[in-house]
């Protein structure tokens, strides 16, 4: 009798789970695009250009990507970018500013997106230029475009530090508690090799940008399975591909109670540069083909991942052949993609 009862209760269970569980509300999912500053200089026009079409569509969020090795784009006083004038090589402060002031009255958020410990040969550049001690406690000794994230006290003050200015420059009344910040994670050299250094290192600076009231975001490439075990379940995934087989798939993150934003590296990122007709078809069709939940895994470019913790979706605009275009040409290619994605 006792047995009866248990397997009536776990069909009941398994009946209930398949019909009752909670649906992925595709409502709710928020859609963006990431805007590479870094690599390619963007005007406070052309930005602003670029976020009136984005909210004409009903889009979110707009990720500024301006940090990379080719170049901090923004004002900094840490870094003594400090110029007031309009210039080729990064925003003043006046200018973020007023492109945050008009994004938030089209509601659209900015985030901010930095990427530690890698990618960092621009930050680290202007460090040796103006703070050369300090450049020589962070910079990884086998790496010169990469902060050390082992265990190293000097790289995590600094780290902090300027997270803590990016916070303050990036604050926005409007979205209070609802802010989010790319914190980086992605193509860390010695990650692997170094996982528990490196989760750890993550963890502490996610744990200071909420301590700011921002939410942290890192790309996925970086961590392994031994490291996801380690990994502050708060912290955004944001999933942009599976390098080979033994690499994290979305579900493994979503197993383990994170937020995932997909990121389709295959269908999702577009490179702006003069393009012909059959390109651009292309590109059309495997935006129009990509659903919210295809992402690029190792074995199917475009399997499908169901989760309730699937929060975003976002086309990313990266700068590394678009040295040649206006800021004309970068605003139609731009906002042609645009209309398509959403």
């Amino acid at each position: 009798m006792l047995k009866k009862f248990i397997l009536c209760l776990i069909i009941f269970l398994a009946i209930f789970t398949i019909f009752f569980q909670k649906k992925l509300d595709k409502s709710e999912i928020e859609k963006g695009i990431t805007l590479d500053i870094a690599r390619k200089h963007y005007t406070e026009h052309s930005i602003k250009q670029i976020i009136k079409h984005l909210s004409k569509h009903h889009g979110t969020y707009l990720q500024l990507h301006f940090s990379d090795n080719e170049n901090y784009s923004i004002y900094s006083k840490m870094l003594k970018q400090t110029s007031n004038k309009t210039n080729s090589y990064f925003l003043t402060k006046k200018e973020l500013k007023s492109i945050i002031k008009y994004a938030n009255k089209r509601n659209v958020q900015i985030i901010p997106e930095i990427d530690l410990p890698s990618h960092s040969k621009s930050i680290l550049t202007l460090l040796r230029k103006h703070h050369p001690d300090t450049y020589q406690k962070v910079v990884s000794q086998d790496d010169s475009s990469t902060i050390d994230f082992i265990d190293n006290k000097d790289s995590l003050k600094f780290s902090k530090d300027l997270i803590s200015e990016i916070s303050g420059l990036f604050k926005q009344p409007k979205y209070k508690d609802e802010q989010k910040m790319v914190i980086g994670g992605d193509e860390v050299p010695g990650s692997g090799a170094n996982q528990q250094q490196f989760v750890k290192y993550i963890n502490q600076i996610s744990n200071y940008a909420n301590s700011n009231n921002y939410e942290a975001k890192i790309w996925n490439d970086s961590i392994t399975k031994e490291g996801l075990k380690q990994l502050d379940q708060s912290i955004i995934v944001m999933y942009w591909q599976q390098k080979n087989q033994n690499s994290l798939t979305p579900k493994d993150f979503f197993d383990y109670n994170h937020q995932v934003e997909n990121f389709n590296s295959q269908s999702l990122y577009l490179f702006p540069r003069d393009e012909k007709s059959t390109s651009t078809s292309k590109n059309i069709d495997l935006i129009s083909d990509t659903k919210i939940t295809s992402f690029n895994t190792y074995h199917n470019h475009q399997k499908n991942y169901y989760d309730t913790n699937l929060n975003g979706v976002t086309m990313s605009f990266w700068g590394e052949f678009a040295s040649s275009l206006s800021q004309n040409d970068l605003i139609k290619y731009i906002i042609k993609y645009i209309k398509i994605f959403f």
